[in-house]
């Protein structure tokens, strides 16, 4: 009878280790792999400050599978977003810092403050080696020398990626969508500083 109860209780952990392997493929690692080199900032390079991003997706999924389930993070996606923002502004060779609020980004006195607004982060499965990636942001740029009004300029790309099943595919297409709309606004931001 003890034998049936270990052979009973060892199953029912399998079971419940591989209902939390299925449950755990919803969820995403939200990462970032910028191209290209980093560039050194002169001293006279721009003084950028990075405030967090704010979130106007609507929506707390990152995308839905093709059996209708959510893709979910653990991390936040508007953080996601200002640090990957902040790296590529740095690979175009501005001196930049990150902060949580304008009030904080105003204390250094930075030459310029950039924000923003996610819009969009959105993930597709098209089939289980097939993922499609649609992202839009929202960029504000607020000179801080001269009284002007902010320019906001909006950024998307869309991502499709066809591979090896896996979490992994859908964390590349995530994050090759962001890198495409980042690259972009990075660039089109350091140009309006200088």
């Amino acid at each position: 009878m003890k034998a049936f109860l270990r052979l009973s209780l060892a199953l029912c952990a399998v079971f419940a280790l591989a209902l939390t392997g299925c449950l755990a493929k919803n969820d995403i690692r939200l990462l970032y792999d910028a191209q290209g080199a980093l560039t050194v900032p002169s001293a006279t390079a721009p003084r950028v400050t990075v405030v967090q991003f704010d979130d106007n997706r609507g929506v707390t999924d990152l995308g839905q599978r093709k059996d209708g389930t959510a893709f979910q993070s653990s991390a936040g996606v508007p953080g996601w977003v200002t640090q990957a923002f902040a790296d590529e502004l740095a690979r175009q060779g501005v001196q930049v810092s990150v902060a949580l609020s304008m009030a904080q980004a105003q204390v250094n006195r930075p030459d310029y403050i950039v924000g923003g607004t996610v819009e969009k982060v959105w993930l597709s499965e098209k089939n289980l080696s097939s993922y499609q990636a649609d992202i839009r942001v929202q960029v504000r740029v607020y000179s801080t020398t001269q009284l002007q009004s902010p320019v906001t300029r909006t950024f998307a790309a869309q991502q499709e990626k066809t591979g090896i099943p896996g979490a992994k595919l859908a964390e590349e297409t995530l994050s090759g969508a962001l890198s495409d709309a980042l690259t972009n606004a990075a660039a089109a931001v350091t140009a309006s500083l200088r």
